[in-house]
C-alpha cells in the first residue's frame, strides 16, 4: 500500500485549469498554503463554489486571476471589510462570472 499523504505541490497538481474548487467560508478554514500553490502553478479558470459563503480563501484566488466563475452567497472579510475587495472589483469589471447561490 502507498502512502496516503501528499506535499502542496502534489495536491495542487490534482487541480486543472477549469476545474470546479468547492470551499466553506470562514477566514479560520481556509487552505491557503494551497491556494498559493494553486497561484505558484498558473491554474487558470477556475469555478469556485463557496458553501455556507466565502472569504479570504475566494477572494485571494479571485484577486490572483485564476477565477472564472463564483458561486456563493457571498463573500465577506468580516470583521475587516463587508465585501471582499478582489471579488467586488472583478464582478463589477465584468472579469469574472459571479452566481447566486442563496
Amino acid at each position: 500500500m502507498t502512502g496516503k499523504t501528499l506535499t502542496l505541490t502534489e495536491a495542487a497538481a490534482l487541480i486543472s485549469d477549469g476545474d470546479q474548487v468547492v470551499m466553506s467560508a470562514g477566514m479560520e478554514r481556509s487552505p491557503m498554503a494551497l491556494l498559493r500553490e494553486l497561484v505558484r502553478q498558473g491554474r487558470k479558470d477556475l469555478r469556485l463554489a463557496g458553501v455556507v459563503g466565502g472569504a479570504i480563501n475566494l477572494d485571494f484566488l479571485v484577486g490572483a486571476g485564476a477565477v472564472a466563475s463564483v458561486d456563493t452567497c457571498s463573500v465577506t472579510l468580516s470583521p475587516f471589510a463587508r465585501t471582499g475587495p478582489n471579488f467586488q472589483r472583478h464582478v463589477q469589471q465584468g472579469r469574472i462570472k459571479a452566481m447566486d447561490n442563496t
